[in-house]
Parts: C-alpha cells; sequence; structure tokens
C-alpha cells in the first residue's frame, strides 16, 4: 500500500535535494572556473614580477656561459607552491626554486599551457625578455588545484549530508501536521455505523478537502435517497397488494367450495384482481426506476412524438371503444422529436391517457391536442369527466392517492409516474380542470428538437383548457 504522507515527504526531500544540488554544482563550476583563473593570474604576476626585478638590477645571476646546456634532471621535492625558474634563450637552465624539477624551456610556447613532466602535470606560464636574453617560467602542479578543487566540492556536499537527516525530520512533522484534517476525516467516517448517512461537517476544513467532503455528501446524499425509496416501495408494496391477495384468496377459496355459475364467476373476478395486481406491480416498478433514475436506454435517444402518440392511441382505442369513450386526436407534430427515451414517452402519455379514460365517464369523450411551436411541443389531455377539485389538484400527483370522487379501479401511481418523468427529463407538466365545463385537462410540455433540417417562425403555443383552444380535429 502506498502512503500518501511518505509520498510527499519523498517528493519533498527529492525536489529540495534536487535543487540543493544543482545549486551546488553550478557553484562549484563557476568557483572552479574563477578560481583556476585567479592562479593563472598569480602566475602571470610572479613572472611579471621577476622581469621587474631583472629591469631594476635587483637580481644577481651567476655567469650564463659556465652553466651547462641542457641540465640532467635532478631529484625533485614535492612543491607546496609556486615554482619559478630563469632559462637562458639557449636552454641553460640560470636559477629554479627548490622542489622544482626543470622544464623544458625551449619546449614551452609562451604564455599558459599544461605540461607533463617526469610523470607529473603541470600548469605553466612562459615570458621571453629578449632584453636580458632569458625566459621565465613560472609553474605549478595541477595535482595541487585539482586537491583545491575536492576540498571544495566536500565543503559544498558536506552541509547537505549533514542537514539532510534533520531536513527530513522537518518535512516529516510538517507533512504529518498538514495531514491532520484528512486523518480526522478518516476516523470520523471509521468510527461511523452502517446507518448513518447523515452529511459531513465542512466547517473548518482545507479547501483542498472540501471537494472531496461535498462530493462524499452528495454520495451520502443519494444513499439516503435510495434507501428510502427501498423502504418506501417495501412499504408500499406490502400495503397496496394485501387487499388484491386477500381478494384473490377469498375469491379461490369460493371457487373452491362452488360450482357451477358461482364458480366461474369466482375464478373470473379472481383473474381480474391477478390482472390488476400484475398492473399494480408493474407500474410500482416503473416508478421506482424513474425515481431512482435508472437508465432505461440510451442517454443520446430521441423520442419521436408523432409515432408515439399514434402508437398510444392504437393501444388505447379498444379500451376507448369497450366504454363508449369517443377518442380523438387534434393536430400534429409533424418531425418534432422529444428530450427523453421513447419508452419514457410512451408510458407518460398512456397513462395519462388511461387516467382519462378511466375517470372521463361512459359515454364521455376525450381529446388529445397537440400544439407544435417553434420551441416547444404541449400535449393536452381533455376529458370529460367530474374533474378534480382544486383543493386536491397538488395531491393527485402523489402516489396511491385517490379523490374522494374518483373511482377506485386504479392504482394510484398514473400521474405520479408521469410527474416522476417530468421532473427527470426536465419536462412540463400540469393539471388544470377545463376552462369551458366539467372535465380535467393535463398539459405536458416538451422542449422541441426538430429531426431533420428546417426552420420555423416561433409562435407561440396555446395553453387554453377549452373548447376552442388548440388545432381542429384531424380529418
Amino acid at each position: 500500500m502506498k502512503s500518501l504522507r511518505w509520498r510527499l515527504i519523498g517528493g519533498i526531500v527529492l525536489v529540495i535535494s534536487t535543487l540543493w544540488a544543482a545549486t551546488a554544482a553550478w557553484f562549484f563550476v563557476d568557483v572552479r572556473a574563477e578560481l583556476s583563473a585567479v592562479l593563472d593570474a598569480r602566475m602571470i604576476a610572479s613572472a611579471q614580477m621577476v622581469q621587474g626585478l631583472l629591469d631594476r638590477q635587483e637580481l644577481r645571476l651567476p655567469n650564463a656561459s659556465r652553466l651547462p646546456l641542457n641540465p640532467p634532471p635532478r631529484p625533485a621535492g614535492r612543491p607546496t607552491g609556486l615554482v619559478c625558474q630563469l632559462w637562458t634563450l639557449d636552454g641553460r637552465l640560470v636559477s629554479t626554486a627548490d622542489g622544482g624539477p626543470p622544464l623544458p624551456a625551449t619546449a614551452i610556447p609562451d604564455g599558459i599551457s599544461n605540461q607533463r613532466v617526469n610523470g607529473r602535470d603541470w600548469r605553466v606560464f612562459a615570458l621571453t625578455d629578449p632584453e636580458h636574453g632569458l625566459r621565465i617560467l613560472t609553474a605549478e602542479p595541477r595535482q595541487l588545484r585539482r586537491n583545491l578543487m575536492l576540498d571544495m566540492a566536500l565543503k559544498l556536499s558536506a552541509p547537505l549530508a549533514l542537514a539532510l537527516p534533520a531536513m527530513l525530520l522537518l518535512v516529516w512533522l510538517a507533512v504529518r501536521r498538514a495531514l491532520v484534517p484528512l486523518e480526522r476525516l478518516r476516523r470520523s467516517l471509521q468510527a461511523r455505523g452502517p446507518d448513518a448517512l447523515e452529511p459531513l461537517a465542512v466547517e473548518g476544513l482545507p479547501a483542498e478537502l472540501s471537494p472531496m467532503v461535498n462530493a462524499l455528501n452528495g454520495l451520502l446524499r443519494r444513499l439516503s435517497e435510495a434507501f428510502a425509496r427501498e423502504r418506501r416501495f417495501t412499504g408500499d408494496a406490502a400495503h397496496e397488494l394485501r387487499t388484491p391477495l386477500a381478494g384473490i384468496k377469498t375469491q379461490l377459496q369460493i371457487a373452491q367450495g362452488a360450482g357451477g355459475d358461482v364458480r366461474a364467476r369466482a375464478l373470473a373476478q379472481a383473474e381480474a384482481g391477478l390482472d390488476r395486481m400484475s398492473r399494480l406491480v408493474t407500474q410500482m416498478l416503473m416508478l421506482a426506476r424513474v425515481e431512482a433514475r435508472q437508465a432505461i436506454s440510451d442517454g443520446q435517444e430521441r423520442a419521436p412524438v408523432q409515432a408515439t402518440l399514434t402508437a398510444v392511441l392504437e393501444e388505447l382505442r379498444p379500451l376507448a371503444e369497450q366504454q363508449g369513450v369517443n377518442l380523438q386526436l387534434r393536430g400534429e407534430t409533424s418531425d418534432a422529436v422529444a428530450p427523453l427515451p421513447p419508452l419514457m414517452l410512451h408510458t407518460a402519455l398512456r397513462n395519462l391517457l388511461e387516467n382519462a379514460l378511466r375517470h372521463g365517464g361512459e359515454g364521455g369523450r376525450v381529446d388529445v391536442r397537440v400544439n407544435a411551436g417553434a420551441t416547444q411541443t404541449v400535449l393536452q389531455v381533455l376529458d370529460t369527466g367530474p374533474g378534480i377539485a382544486d383543493e386536491e389538484l397538488n395531491r393527485v400527483q402523489a402516489r396511491f392517492y385517490r379523490t374522494a370522487a374518483g373511482k377506485a379501479t386504479g392504482t394510484g401511481l398514473g400521474l405520479s409516474i408521469v410527474a416522476a418523468i417530468a421532473r427527470r427529463y426536465d419536462l412540463g407538466f400540469r393539471l388544470r380542470n377545463r376552462d369551458d365545463g366539467p372535465g380535467l385537462c393535463a398539459s405536458l410540455t416538451l422542449t422541441r428538437q426538430r429531426g431533420v433540417t428546417g426552420s420555423d417562425h416561433p409562435r407561440p403555443v396555446p395553453l387554453e383548457c377549452g373548447e376552442n383552444s388548440g388545432p381542429g380535429p384531424r380529418p
């Protein structure tokens, strides 16, 4: 398991050490160049000083003619500093400092150069003085320079090596203190029970932790809502299925102890009870899926309004004919599509029409009106039933709510499902009593998206719920 604390400590120490090493390396290279220039300048100044002494005749030199030409090498000590030698132009050694080997004066060019003499490297400066017939050589062992550079490098790296443990400790303490809010959050989550879904406190948290805590609170809120929906679904199922199951059991008991028409009638009523219970379970599952925001289909899918509406009308036309209700469509939606999956639009329209057919009264009329505008399409379902009392218009969208004057044949979930679909897909859903007489008007407003290329001139979409509102009936 990777530790965030040690990753932070390692990263900080690595960055500081790298910057320190880079700075030390840059400083070392710069100082080495400066030091080499200073030491070279010292050799040049020493040679020029000897030349000045010769000009002022302050040096006593032996007779050059008595000196041997190209003297043989002699044992040299280990010089600890600058070596100075005087040579005649024909290669006779006039004077040398102790510890310095005879340098090849005739082979060394004027100026600064690196020479190897007797297996050792030297830094040499040569100056020719034709007035006195001499060559002045100042030299310094290169090993001395290397030792000086090594000593400087050790002095630059020693503070880092000595400070590294202290820096590691200080960084560890700083990181530990900075991670205290995270550790406090971990303990708070660890101490929670499985049913503790209340949000976490965000007061006093660092800015870096606030987004994570807000995301956790959002997750806890969604979990709480999901558990509440499950409890509500379980309670609703237990409550709503108890009565149909008891009725079916009673009818089966009657059929078991009877015969003839009584038995047939009891079995028919038991079958009808099973159909109602199946319808109730289907609607409860659909409502649970919509409220839980489960994926119904591809999020990019859009529902063709005209095709979906036509399919729903064809499905419910036999029911309308059975109840003697005149089911009529007014208007067309042409190529408009709705911003929701076809299954969801189909479910919403079917529930609205079933509600109108169930409560519109036998021999009545149900009109489906389509008002298509440039930016939205309004679908209205109008029936000729008794309508809903004004104080109940907002309550009928609650699950399992049935009006006092309504019929008890429905499940009480149809309008709840439509309202849930409207909330999920940001549709407009409104219930109101008709303006021109008894009956209910249900309006579903869809944001219009054209399925083919085209342009519409904006025009207002009528929202009145009267006999003369909207387009005329389709031929």
